[in-house]
């Protein structure tokens, strides 16, 4: 039983925890993750397929919206709290 919850806690809070904190902390960079993982998956795909590169210039935005910036640091706090409490 003891064993069971401990995983639980390693396995699930524990990354929940972190990755609530990172958003917290760099609303930026998650942004940035996230954009740089859909990019690589739409260039796998394009691969996969045999088209090669899409051929167009993806435009990197340094500056977040203000809205977007408050959102992403609502969800890290949310996964933060739903973390501690699990």
């Amino acid at each position: 039983m003891v064993l069971n919850h401990l995983a639980a806690i390693l396995l699930f809070s524990g990354p929940l925890f972190y990755i609530g904190l990172w958003m917290a902390l760099d609303p930026a960079g998650t942004a940035r993750l996230f954009a740089w993982t859909v990019r690589v998956f739409r260039n796998l795909g394009h691969r996969w397929i045999g088209t090669g590169s899409p051929g167009w210039v993806e435009s990197e935005h340094p500056d977040m919206s203000r809205e977007l910036r408050i959102g992403l640091r609502l969800v890290g706090l949310t996964l933060l709290a739903f973390a501690i409490v699990v």
